[in-house]
C-alpha cells in the first residue's frame, strides 16, 4: 500500500464516497435554505462560513436562529456590541469570544470598503484578485476565504480549519509537523480543481459525523456495594 498522500486522499474518497453518496452538499444554501443572512449570496456564504470555521452545523444554526430571533439583518448585527453577539450566538458556541470580534471585524471591514454588506462585484474580479481582497479583510478565517473562492465563486480552493486538518492528519492525507495554511496549500495540489468541491463536502460530511459522535465511555457498575440498601 503506498504512503503518499494522494494515494491516502484517494483511498479516503472512495470511503467517503460511499458512505455520504446520498448526502447533499454543504453550501450556505443547502444547509439552511430557510434562513437567508443575506440577499447577496457571496455575503450569505461568507457569514455562514464564519458561523462553521471551528465550529459545527448545529452550532451555527443555533446562532442563526439567534441573529433571525433578534436583528432585523446584518447592517444591525454589524453595530452589536462583542457582548451582545455572544448572547446572541450562544456562549456554548466554539470559540465564541474570538468568533464574534472576527464577525464584527469583517462586517465593519466590508461596510467600509463597499459603504454596504456586499461581495457582489468580485465576480467581475480573477482569482488573484479576489484572494487579495479578502486577504485584506481584517479577522477573516483562511476557511472562509476558501469557501467563499470554491463554493460562492467556482474557483478552486479547499476550505480547511483545524477541525478538518485533525481528521486529515489523522488518515496522513497531511502531515502533523506544518501550519495549517501551509496544510491547505498543500490540499489544493492534492484536490483537481475539479474535484474541490466534491472532495471538500466528503470531507466536511465526515468532519461534522466524527465531531458529533459520541465517546466510548467505560462501562461501570451498576451493582449495589454489599449491605447498601436500594
Amino acid at each position: 500500500m503506498s504512503n503518499e498522500p494522494s494515494d491516502k486522499l484517494a483511498a479516503l474518497t472512495k470511503k467517503l464516497s460511499k458512505k455520504y453518496a446520498e448526502s447533499s452538499g454543504f453550501s450556505a444554501y443547502e444547509l439552511f435554505p430557510d434562513s437567508v443572512l443575506c440577499d447577496d449570496p457571496l455575503m450569505n456564504e461568507l457569514m455562514v462560513s464564519m458561523l462553521l470555521w471551528e465550529s459545527s452545523v448545529s452550532h451555527a444554526q443555533k446562532a442563526i436562529e439567534g441573529i433571525q430571533s433578534n436583528l432585523v439583518d446584518l447592517n444591525e448585527l454589524r453595530v452589536c456590541t462583542p457582548d451582545e453577539l455572544i448572547t446572541i450566538f450562544g456562549a456554548r458556541m466554539p470559540k465564541c469570544s474570538e468568533r464574534v470580534l472576527r464577525v464584527l471585524s469583517v462586517l465593519n471591514t466590508v461596510y467600509n470598503f463597499e459603504n454596504s454588506l456586499t461581495l457582489e462585484h468580485l465576480r467581475e474580479k480573477n482569482k488573484r484578485d479576489v484572494q487579495a481582497y479578502l486577504t485584506g479583510i481584517d479577522g477573516l478565517p483562511q476557511f472562509v476565504i476558501a469557501r467563499v473562492l470554491l463554493i460562492g465563486l467556482g474557483l478552486h480552493a479547499f476550505p480547511l480549519d483545524e477541525r478538518i486538518a485533525k481528521n486529515l492528519v489523522s488518515e496522513s492525507v497531511l502531515s502533523s509537523g506544518t501550519t495549517l495554511d501551509q496544510q491547505a496549500g498543500q490540499m489544493e495540489r492534492l484536490v483537481r480543481a475539479s474535484d474541490a468541491l466534491a472532495t471538500y463536502t466528503l470531507v466536511e460530511h465526515w468532519t461534522q459525523e466524527s465531531r458529533t459522535s459520541p465517546r466510548t465511555k467505560k462501562k461501570t457498575s451498576t451493582k449495589s456495594p454489599k449491605g447498601a440498601t436500594t
